[in-house]
């Protein structure tokens, strides 16, 4: 099963954390979600995010998604969290939150997926991964690729500080991380 959150939404953790099932939408080219509120919606007017299908199904949002909704289904679930806890056996995890029991994750937990994920794939200082990285990375590529972010991430058009904090730290084209990680997965598949 592939590993549902993806970095093509440019999501905060918060965001992923707080998905419905009845939030995702998918096709066979794209999965939509639909942010029902984040820190430049704080009036909840909501927003969708595109995430286009890739080519590689390791990488192909469009197939993960699909997975963790079947295995949702084989679990019974069809409605409530998108993203749950689950123990090793994947059974759910009962977790109780003061004194109620919550099948949304929290922030924190998508943040130590990421992690997981990184320490699994033998990632050197996998330690310091964040979803936040997975956020400002994107951002950076899709800029890199002449692309304009603040959709996507659903930043303020124009934001200052997405330039600032996002873009302006991007390396140049020739020395963008984006470039190094498709290297290695090249030099893996040789």
């Amino acid at each position: 099963m592939h590993a549902p959150p993806r970095p093509g939404a440019l999501n905060r953790r918060i965001e992923l954390a707080d998905l419905s099932i009845a939030d995702v939408a998918v096709d066979d080219d794209f999965v939509t979600l639909h942010i029902r509120s984040s820190k430049t919606d704080q009036e909840a007017e909501g927003e969708h995010t595109d995430i286009p299908a890739d080519d590689d199904p390791l990488l192909d949002p469009v197939a993960a998604v699909w997975d963790w909704l079947a295995a949702l289904h084989h679990l019974g679930i069809r409605e409530g969290a998108l993203f749950r806890a689950l123990t090793s056996r994947g059974t759910l995890q009962n977790r109780v939150v003061a004194k109620e029991r919550t099948d949304y994750v929290t922030g924190d937990a998508v943040n130590d997926w990421g992690r997981g994920r990184a320490h699994k794939a033998g990632a050197k200082n996998w330690q310091q991964i964040t979803a936040h990285g997975l956020r400002r990375g994107g951002a950076q590529a899709i800029a890199e690729a002449g692309g304009d972010p603040t959709k996507q991430g659903r930043w303020k058009p124009g934001s200052a500080v997405v330039k600032r904090e996002y873009l302006d730290r991007a390396q140049s084209r020739a020395e963008n991380p984006w470039l190094r990680v498709q290297a290695k997965r090249r030099e893996k598949q040789a």
